[in-house]
């Protein structure tokens, strides 16, 4: 073998070292990226060409991006957040969810990202339920039809109240279960006032459903960044120092 063969085949092994080097980077920085899972929900959550904003989703890219944390996006539907959650197989964390005491237990919880306004109900135009009525006369109107969204929280207070009335529940999304409420099928639904506002503007129903304000909802629940156990708490504090 020659001084210039020698020379090249040290090159080519240098080379191939420096991609082996550089790729071994590349994947590091993919695993080491917090994946954030989102599902689209106006005015919450709204995507564009692999960018996301919203009420919830421009805080928190903010302060992802000032707090320099490395991040990925994914987007899936949201019955599959909860249950990867649990699962705590990786670093990853969901936006816009409640707080609720069953959820601490298995998660870990940013600040707040966005305090929505009062909740209230989605109805039938026709119906006899008008604004200024009372949570517990609510419930208690007889042979009331209450549509839920299974596994779904609707924040605390509403939540321990629906345990001890019949309930009838769904998997579908929202969208779907506004036109249940127009066609009668359900008399209402908890909602909160922005995303009923999004959903009377362009529902193909909106000329036959209403918002109905609840005196007792006085407070609208607040939105966070909720994040598996395996997320270091270093993060978390990393993000609540950027949360405007």
């Amino acid at each position: 073998m020659n001084n210039n063969t020698k020379e090249k085949k040290i090159l080519n092994n240098k080379y191939s070292n420096l991609i082996k080097i550089g790729l071994i980077s590349l994947f590091n920085i993919n695993i080491c990226a917090l994946e954030i899972v989102y599902e689209p929900r106006t005015p919450y959550i709204q995507e564009n060409q692999n960018i996301i904003t919203g009420l919830v989703a421009t805080p928190l890219i903010k302060a992802l991006e000032n707090a320099k944390i490395d991040y990925s996006l994914k987007k899936k539907p949201a019955k599959r957040h909860l249950k990867e959650i649990i699962l705590n197989k990786k670093a990853m964390c969901v936006i816009g969810w409640f707080k609720n005491p069953q959820r601490e237990q298995f998660a870990k919880f940013t600040k707040p990202l966005y305090q929505d306004k009062p909740m209230g109900i989605l109805t039938n135009i026709k119906s006899d339920i008008n604004n200024g009525i009372k949570i517990n006369d609510l419930l208690n109107i007889d042979k009331v039809s209450i549509l839920i969204k299974d596994s779904y929280s609707y924040g605390a207070f509403i939540d321990e109240r629906l345990k001890i009335v019949k309930v009838k529940k769904t998997k579908t999304s929202n969208i779907k279960m506004v036109s249940m409420i127009a066609k009668k099928r359900a008399d209402f639904m908890f909602i909160s006032f922005e995303e009923a506002q999004e959903i009377i503007k362009n529902h193909k129903y909106k000329n036959k459903i209403k918002f109905v304000t609840v005196t007792d909802l006085s407070k609208g629940n607040k939105r966070y960044l909720l994040c598996s156990k395996l997320v270091d708490d270093s993060i978390i504090e990393k993000l609540n120092r950027h949360i405007k």
